[in-house]
């Protein structure tokens, strides 16, 4: 054998066992696929979240520049480009497509983004109807994600409006221990003539179900993965302040020479908000309220009034049942009840100076049924805003049966209130 024909036997047998050596290490277990695709998946809806976090009007340059960076960042948790340096087909332009664009790196794209989309106090970017091809290879694994990308807001720099894309991304993945690592190495325009449903380049799949024709779980990507820097939705739960006014009356037999009246009164106090999860449609509460009942009582043969005044701590427990699943505004149903324990009581005549403590006739414990209706607003990235009105209705006698009213037949007084307050609670 000659050195010419000794040397291309060895060549070809080189190239022969590395094609497959690459082969086999190409071939994947149904369960490798599936880690790939869910994560792949996953990585669209950070870059959701990422790019309503650039574009939400009340995070801070600071705060905005920290996420930009972290997201190409190697080291960071919340690492979503391979790189600073990938490549991103311009839609921020309108009228940019797949035959008309040009190529921004990611932190160029994202700082873009930042400049010129108009900022909004919601979600204005979405990213729905994502799809993924199956895992691919040349020098390394990879998928292709296809998502239609929809602007509501403006770019500054234009008045033409954005209509819905469709875009791609290619992710790769690499395995790091024993799971799979995916992240966005190119997003371009979608060109649907050259469809993901391709199986150029797939690789080979290892089934390791044996049950794999039957209808698997849905292991799509859960957002309680997704890392909270880049996440704008509300905090569940909320704790504030509020104040308003309380007009209570009286209802009992008090015979024809006494007329009752409505009294006006203050309330103030702290509260408690849990909303759940983002767009639910229930919310727990919890108050700690002082508030001022009471009830004025006309002698009408004097003409003499008396002014009831009984002050008492509530502590409403409730649920809110939303309306609306809008995060921005909601308005809401209450329906609770709401312990009271009485401070003191008094009382002064219209034609007395002074006030008498009454605290002795009264019950120290008045229980009432809260039906209401309320309004809650988004006023920052974390705080919410609430207008209440609220009716409770009194369950209880009010008064100590020890001791006995003049003006009351039955000694039997029950007590109910129309309340409207403002309150501003702060996201924990």
């Amino acid at each position: 054998m000659t050195i010419f024909s000794r040397s291309a036997y060895l060549s070809f047998a080189f190239i022969l066992i590395s094609l497959t050596w690459i082969h086999a290490q190409t071939k994947l277990t149904d369960k490798d696929v599936q880690e790939i695709q869910s994560k792949a998946k996953g990585n669209i809806t950070e870059l959701e979240n990422l790019m309503n976090f650039v574009t939400f009007n009340a995070a801070s340059t600071t705060e905005i520049q920290s996420v930009i960076e972290r997201s190409y960042t190697a080291s960071s948790n919340n690492h979503l480009f391979f790189n600073r340096k990938v490549v991103i087909e311009d839609d921020l332009t309108p009228g940019f497509n797949k035959d008309n664009t040009k190529d921004l790196e990611a932190d160029k794209y994202l700082n873009t983004l930042d400049v010129y989309y108009e900022k909004t106090s919601e979600p204005s970017i979405h990213l729905t109807n994502v799809q993924v091809s199956n895992v691919k290879k040349k020098d390394y694994l990879y998928v292709k994600v296809v998502f239609d990308s929809k602007f509501d807001s403006k770019f500054k720099k234009s008045s033409v409006a954005y209509t819905t894309k469709q875009r791609m991304a290619v992710i790769r993945a690499d395995k790091i221990g024993y799971s799979w690592q995916t992240r966005i190495i190119g997003i371009t325009f979608y060109d649907p003539f050259k469809p993901i449903t391709s199986t150029e380049n797939d690789v080979v799949v290892i089934n390791t179900n044996p049950y794999a024709d039957e209808k698997q779980p849905d292991l799509s990507y859960e957002k309680g993965e997704i890392k909270p820097a880049y996440t704008t939705e509300q905090r569940p739960f909320n704790i504030g302040v509020k104040v308003g006014v309380a007009s209570s009356v009286w209802v009992g037999d008090v015979g024809n020479n006494y007329e009752l009246g409505g009294r006006l009164g203050g309330v103030a106090g702290i509260y408690m908000r849990y909303y759940g999860k983002r767009y639910s449609h229930i919310g727990l509460g919890m108050d700690m309220l002082y508030v001022a009942k009471g009830a004025t009582v006309t002698t009408q043969s004097s003409g003499i009034k008396t002014d009831f005044q009984l002050n008492y701590v509530e502590v409403p427990v409730f649920v809110n049942i939303f309306i609306l699943g809008k995060d921005r505004f909601k308005p809401y149903i209450n329906l609770g009840y709401a312990p009271a324990f009485l401070l003191s009581a008094s009382s002064k005549r219209s034609n007395a100076s002074e006030s008498l403590d009454q605290t002795d006739y009264f019950q120290s414990y008045d229980g009432n049924v809260i039906l209401g209706l309320g309004f809650d607003f988004k006023a920052s990235r974390r705080n919410r805003m609430t207008v209440d009105m609220r009716f409770d209705l009194g369950t209880s006698n009010i008064l100590n049966t020890k001791y006995r009213f003049l003006f009351v037949n039955d000694n039997q007084i029950s007590q109910g209130a129309f309340s409207l307050s403002v309150g501003y609670a702060f996201g924990l």
